[in-house]
């Protein structure tokens, strides 16, 4: 039968402004009541990897990326010196410019070129946030990339562009080269998106939306349960329990009663012997 608790001062603990009516965060508890939840973190955690990967291929169209490598150096391919005679100054020199030429093989005058090469339909502003550059720590290489819906385009436009860059560069930067290390190729797969990683993402926002709400409904949960937990919370000793006398009258067939060591089945009138 359940029984409510009585202790001393009770209703003294919740009301007054003591030390007994400060809240504290057990995290045991917290703990417990996430694996008490368990099944419904879980089916959460999986509602959100299948809404992720959902949205990923539903909503989320594929981009394909195309790329070339150019290696950088501070003299001129006309020049009388050849890479077998760089030293470590010309080779930090050529780092340094390494910038200046990603820079300039991005900038407008070289993409509308390579966008009319190419015979693209599409301006600077529309296409200059799928271009990119990167320079590789402490090497003289400089990467471009292309990185558009359709493989097709991205290769073209990365094609023009390491056709022209090489020429304005020369023309900008004097007695310095650029020389193709790779050349682009047609992209068979998708860059991006990942489904892999939006799965995971999204497993991993259900996984913390679902703790979220465990814990928010265990910290704004009230009630005691138990003369235990009464203790517990706050510190006070239990005087006594008082049975649940509505909980017996509506399960009275289940239980009995013993008078004179025999157990008589409970019925309306009590039964004597």
């Amino acid at each position: 039968m359940n029984n409510s608790t009585v202790s001393a001062n009770a209703g003294n603990s919740r009301n007054t402004g003591g030390k007994n009516s400060v809240n504290e965060i057990d995290l045991a508890e917290i703990a417990g009541a996430i694996w008490k939840k368990k099944s419904f973190v879980i089916l959460f955690a999986f509602l959100g990897a299948c809404l992720a990967l959902f949205i990923t291929v539903a909503a989320i169209r594929p981009t394909y990326r195309s790329s070339f490598t150019a290696y950088i150096n501070n003299h001129s391919t006309n020049s009388e010196n050849n890479i077998d005679s760089l030293n470590s100054g010309d080779t930090a020199a050529s780092q340094s410019l390494a910038q200046t030429y990603a820079v300039i093989m991005a900038s407008r005058p070289v993409v509308e070129d390579a966008i009319k090469q190419s015979k693209l339909s599409y301006s600077y502003e529309e296409i200059s946030d799928c271009i990119s550059t990167s320079i590789q720590t402490n090497t003289q290489l400089v990467t471009l990339n292309v990185t558009m819906r359709n493989a097709k385009e991205a290769k073209a436009l990365a094609d023009s562009i390491k056709d022209i860059a090489p020429d304005y560069i020369s023309d900008i930067v004097e007695g310095s080269s650029m020389k193709i290390v790779s050349s682009p190729v047609l992209a068979t797969s998708r860059y991006s998106p990942s489904y892999s990683r939006n799965t995971v993402a999204g497993m991993l926002i259900g996984l913390l939306l679902a703790i979220a709400i465990v814990v928010i409904q265990d910290l704004t949960d009230d009630r005691i349960r138990s003369a235990e937990e009464l203790e517990r919370k706050f510190g006070i000793s239990i005087i006594g329990t008082i049975p649940d006398f509505t909980d017996a009258s509506r399960n009275k067939d289940k239980y009995g009663y013993y008078y004179g060591g025999r157990k008589t089945a409970a019925s309306g009138k009590n039964s004597k012997k």
